[in-house]
């Protein structure tokens, strides 16, 4: 299941519901196909698209058809994601905290132990059709000690066991990432909009990683990489 943030703001919540669309894809049916298939920044040079114009801007009214491509072969800027989120949703709060992001140069790993807590249990991750909704989820877990602590043992290779997660102790910044974690991967809705733009609630750092954790859930796992991407 998605989450689904926006369901009490009508205006936009079609636009979320596109926005979790992963770009270019098309229902086949049953069933999930895996490329092996590497994308180099030589494949994805803009240049030769069709829709470049003459500007250099692209006239794919939905965007550039090539982001998840661009994002494996490491060309594609952290800061155009984020401009891209700004533009789909559009709520004034929500893109002036965006902005407010936009303007430090933190990378994605960037509290003491992220990454390694992250990793080791990632590189043994079984690749599913929600991948991308567990690599969201487990970078919002493994963000913060002590909530890892508590949330490790429930864990497996293909699946996390919410239910078996018991946050009791836990300051309001974890209590943030687990349901957050928890709406990105099952669907739920226990965090709202309106509680992520409020810096009270919601400190810069936690914000900070939410929102690559919306870009994961949205455009797929690459964007841990997109932080050291050259624009192509």
């Amino acid at each position: 299941m998605t989450a689904r943030f926006m369901s009490d703001t009508p205006p936009y919540a079609g636009t979320e519901q596109e926005m979790q669309r992963i770009p270019g894809f098309h229902s086949r049916g049953t069933g999930m196909a895996v490329s092996r298939f590497r994308y180099s920044a030589k494949d994805c040079d803009c240049r030769l698209c069709v829709y470049k114009s003459r500007k250099s801007k692209c006239e794919k009214a939905d965007g550039c058809i090539c982001l998840r491509e661009r994002l494996m072969a490491g060309c594609m800027p952290f800061e155009e994601l984020l401009e891209r989120l700004t533009a789909e949703v559009a709520v004034s709060p929500f893109v002036s905290r965006v902005a407010h992001l936009s303007m430090q140069s933190h990378p994605c790993f960037f509290l003491a132990g992220h990454r390694k807590r992250f990793e080791s249990l990632w590189e043994r991750h079984i690749r599913t059709a929600e991948e991308d909704a567990m690599c969201a989820a487990l970078y919002l877990l493994s963000a913060d000690r002590f909530l890892w602590g508590k949330a490790i043992s429930a864990i497996e290779p293909d699946i996390i066991h919410f239910q078996k997660i018991h946050i009791h102790g836990v300051d309001l910044n974890g209590y943030v990432l687990f349901h957050t974690a928890k709406d990105l991967y099952q669907g739920t809705k226990h965090i709202s909009l309106s509680e992520l733009v409020d810096p009270e609630l919601v400190g810069d750092m936690t914000f900070e990683l939410i929102i690559t954790a919306f870009l994961i859930r949205r455009y797929g796992c690459g964007v841990l990489s997109a932080e050291r991407s050259k624009r192509c």
